[in-house]
């Protein structure tokens, strides 16, 4: 399974959707802001499944929660903008939240800034921003895993 994880796309669906047809992905994670783009994206491109969360940017939208768990082949994700978890100034609130709902993984972004750690069995990661060109994709296989950054 092939999942592209985005985030901060900021109104820039022409680079979201290169992104999309450039991977062509199963399986469709938006960690927020203007989470109205993944919403566009899906009518784009219906075929993958897409979990979509709202960002600091999108606090008047309340079709999507702050927050989701989502279970994708026996990997358990923590999906969420990170904005309520101040990832801008330590990863520890995510990561205790994920440890806390037993999550294999914590998906965010806010920062704008790639990043990955592997702590205590629990993968935080940071797809950093679409409007730059960033992304991530989460390969699953069996049940084996693998996050890793990219950039068109």
């Amino acid at each position: 399974m092939k999942v592209l994880i985005v985030s901060d796309s900021h109104r820039r669906l022409e680079i979201l959707i290169k992104i999309y047809e450039l991977e062509k992905p199963d399986v469709v994670l938006c960690a927020g802001d203007h989470c109205n783009d993944g919403e566009e994206l899906s009518f784009v491109h219906p075929d993958s499944t897409y979990y979509i969360v709202r960002g600091n940017c999108d606090i008047f939208d309340r079709k999507y929660s702050d927050e989701v768990i989502v279970e994708l082949e026996g990997v358990r994700l923590l999906l969420a903008h990170g904005h309520e978890y101040g990832v801008k100034y330590s990863y520890e609130s995510v990561f205790q939240r994920a440890q806390f709902l037993r999550c294999d993984g914590a998906v965010f972004g806010h920062t704008h800034i790639p990043y990955k750690e592997d702590r205590e069995g629990i993968t935080l990661f940071n797809p950093g921003a679409v409007k730059d060109g960033e992304y991530g994709i989460l390969n699953i296989d069996k049940n084996r895993y693998e996050f890793v950054h990219k950039t068109i």
